[in-house]
């Protein structure tokens, strides 16, 4: 049983302004009787405290929060005195970045220490590209891992990318990026095919790899509806001159960064949803991204790139399609089948209907629970 004492506190290096997965982790525990706290980056276009139904998200400013090695040591070391200073059971770290402050403070605070893995360290681009950096972090993880006492992933595949990699760390948990019921207001009531928007809708951040230029090329193909991206990121600008120089500016609208929690209302009116991950490295190669989930419990068909989890979902539950991002032919009649055949898409919202009542955070909460109660009651 919960006890209204227990306190856990969140840590990450983002500014957690989107942060759905932790939204979703911290709300859970304050509706099963914990008290919680969110530290995280401040960044100068955020508020340094705001508050989440009475969880406060206090973000730590330091000099350098654009990048760097400075950025890293900085924020630990400040992030270090915030949680010497405070009373907790329970430290749920998010992500390697934040690993070296929180295992101090886990020793001397003899707390029970989350670490929560968004993406497979190993797996991204600072090992390839800057071998130095990615050789210190992978000693760091290999060092401070084996102080974890729970290592929580995203999916299946991240697990055994872990349990290959450390051998004799605790058994992975799973906890998968699946949305609440709660955070869509017309869940029994969604809009059918003529009375949504007929736009296909991209949401995310813009970065290399996500498949945005071939989709924005597929739009020249498509004559019967437009593309919406929400977001924002570093290949904004050249999304924006690709779309000029193609003349797509009817067909391609962009219309910036939308609060978190206002995004499914967005998802449930648009014809289908995309996904266009690129398999390169092992996070894009095995990624299920919140996005895909989103899209499902919206009840909104998905467009999706041929990586391996993708084709897992879509084999369990047909809720979209898979296309070849090397065609972008194969993009353009992915969209224009949905905005076009109400079969078609009726088929594909049906299915969606059926696996959201699986895919949801409902499903994951309680073992969320179960695993801080498990771990409190042990240390």
């Amino acid at each position: 049983m919960t006890r209204l004492y227990d306190k856990i506190v969140h840590a990450t290096i983002n500014p957690c302004q989107d942060e759905r997965r932790i939204f979703s982790e911290a709300l859970t525990a304050a509706q099963n009787g914990y008290r919680v706290e969110i530290f995280a980056l401040k960044v100068p276009e955020i508020e340094e405290i705001t508050v989440l139904s009475d969880i406060i998200i206090q973000r730590i400013p330091i000099k350098y929060w654009r990048g760097g090695p400075l950025k890293f040591l900085t924020f630990n070391w400040k992030l270090f005195w915030k949680l010497l200073g405070k009373d907790f059971n329970i430290l749920h770290v998010h992500d390697l970045w934040v690993l070296p402050a929180t295992v101090v403070v886990a020793i001397f605070k003899k707390c029970k220490l989350v670490y929560d893995s968004h993406e497979f360290a190993r797996g991204l681009e600072i090992f390839q590209q800057k071998r130095l950096s990615g050789k210190i972090w992978a000693l760091t993880e290999k060092l401070l891992i084996k102080r974890v006492d729970v290592i929580l992933t995203i999916n299946s595949y991240h697990k055994q990318l872990f349990l290959e990699t450390y051998p004799h760390i605790p058994q992975p948990e799973v906890i998968m990026n699946f949305p609440s019921r709660r955070s869509i207001p017309n869940y029994n009531n969604l809009p059918k095919f003529h009375s949504r928007r007929n736009i296909v809708l991209y949401q995310g951040i813009f970065k290399n790899h996500r498949g945005l230029k071939q989709l924005i090329k597929a739009m020249v193909n498509v004559n019967s509806g437009s593309l919406e991206l929400i977001g924002s990121g570093e290949i904004e600008t050249s999304l924006r001159e690709l779309v000029k120089i193609l003349r797509l500016n009817e067909k391609v609208i962009f219309r910036g960064r939308i609060d978190w929690n206002q995004l499914l209302k967005h998802s449930s009116n648009a014809k289908a949803g995309l996904v266009l991950f690129e398999p390169v490295g092992l996070n894009y190669r095995y990624a299920s991204p919140n996005k895909f989930f989103e899209y499902v419990m919206a009840g909104t068909p998905v467009i999706v790139s041929n990586i391996i989890p993708f084709k897992d979902f879509i084999t369990l539950y047909e809720v979209g399609v898979l296309v070849d991002l090397a065609s972008e032919d194969s993009i353009a009649l992915a969209i224009e089948k949905f905005l076009t055949d109400e079969k078609n898409w009726l088929k594909y919202h049906q299915n969606c209907l059926k696996a959201r009542e699986v895919w949801n955070w409902e499903f994951q909460e309680q073992k969320l629970i179960d695993l801080y109660l498990i771990n409190t009651e042990n240390k």
